[in-house]
């Protein structure tokens, strides 16, 4: 990868331009034209770097439930609930981890009565009650955005130069989430009320960018307004925390990141958000919330980690102990991904 890629890379993970011509905007920030920044962009898409251009979605202000799952599923029935699953279209990441509780998937839904229908319906799949939600108490930390401003070899030395997936952290502060830090409660964003436009819009942005040189005007023609409509209410989500980022979803693989680990961590009520504000801090972790507990189960804290490698991870987990205090940690690896999709929202009709 050189130097344009890694330029363009950071930029467009967190903050694609919203103008008629995005990538005129984008090639000077590279130096190159916008031709060029066109092309090395569309050839990052072909190569399977870029899983998905486009906007992601704060869930809770569109009105929907999400919660993480944890599941004891047998090795004999564990393909029998990833197929279940994996037909759920609001199940959109599941993994395999290396723990008791060894099934975790996420799940959005339009209200939290059906996110108990569909946990009911894995449950009788799985023969067992062991399924459990357990949704965020506060949130800390979310985003992965990969840091590409140095090179290969650089970053291989320093896996400080990590950041995360979903939206750039200036420290423990992301910039598209005002509310940090002190983090939100259960009661969590209050939806916000949308009108048929704003959900119309979100229909087309939700998936993958047009591969245009001026995308905005193609998807106002897909809907048939003007662009500069698209433009204006597309910068309207954005400003109303609809969109958390507009941007790139990249394939962590393909860029050199192949271990992920959920760290999680046994902190007493008490001292939550302290140590989950601290945790926050750590560029590595691209997720950190505070969880309920279940009886066998004393993990409050979560922290997503991405690294190179496991030894990558696992000193990660080292350097947060030490800051932290914080002992009797567990790491899940991933042993394997079921599924990984992006939520499509008001896919039926709307009124």
């Amino acid at each position: 990868m050189d130097a344009v890629e890694r330029i363009l890379l950071n930029t467009v993970q967190t903050d694609f331009p919203v103008t008629s011509h995005p990538y005129q905007r984008l090639g000077v920030l590279a130096g190159v034209s916008e031709e060029e920044a066109w092309q090395r962009l569309s050839q990052l898409r072909h190569d399977g770097i870029i899983r998905r251009l486009g906007g992601v979605f704060d869930s809770h202000r569109l009105g929907y439930q999400s919660t993480l799952c944890a599941a004891k599923v047998p090795q004999e029935k564990i393909s029998l609930v990833a197929e279940f699953l994996n037909g759920i279209p609001g199940v959109t990441h599941n993994y395999l981890r290396e723990h008791q509780y060894n099934m975790w998937f996420t799940l959005i839904a339009s209200t939290e009565a059906e996110v108990e229908k569909i946990l009911n319906s894995v449950r009788h799949v799985l023969g067992s009650g062991e399924v459990y939600s357990l949704p965020a108490i506060r949130l800390f930390k979310i985003s992965v955005d990969f840091d590409f401003s140095k090179t290969d070899s650089e970053k291989d030395s320093n896996l400080g130069d990590l950041e995360d997936l979903d939206f750039e952290i200036d420290n423990a502060h992301d910039k598209n989430f005002s509310k940090l830090p002190g983090a939100w409660e259960t009661s969590q964003p209050v939806p916000i009320s949308l009108t048929y436009r704003d959900k119309a819009l979100i229909r087309v942005l939700q998936g993958n960018l047009p591969n245009s040189l001026t995308p905005f005007a193609e998807l106002a023609q897909t809907l048939q307004w003007t662009e500069k409509e698209v433009l204006e209410q597309t910068l309207s989500l954005l400003e109303r925390n609809l969109i958390r980022r507009f941007g790139a979803v990249l394939r962590h693989q393909k860029v050199g990141f192949t271990a992920n680990a959920m760290g999680v961590w046994p902190v007493p009520e008490d001292r939550a958000q302290e140590i989950g504000e601290k945790m926050a801090t750590f560029r590595e972790v691209s997720h950190c919330y505070q969880r309920p507990t279940l009886p066998d189960w004393p993990y409050t804290l979560f922290t997503m980690i991405h690294g190179r490698s496991a030894e990558d991870c696992q000193d990660v987990m080292e350097r947060i102990a030490q800051a932290t205090g914080v002992e009797g940690y567990r790491m899940l690896f991933s042993q394997a991904e079921l599924k990984k999709s992006s939520m499509q929202y008001f896919t039926e009709e709307i009124d």
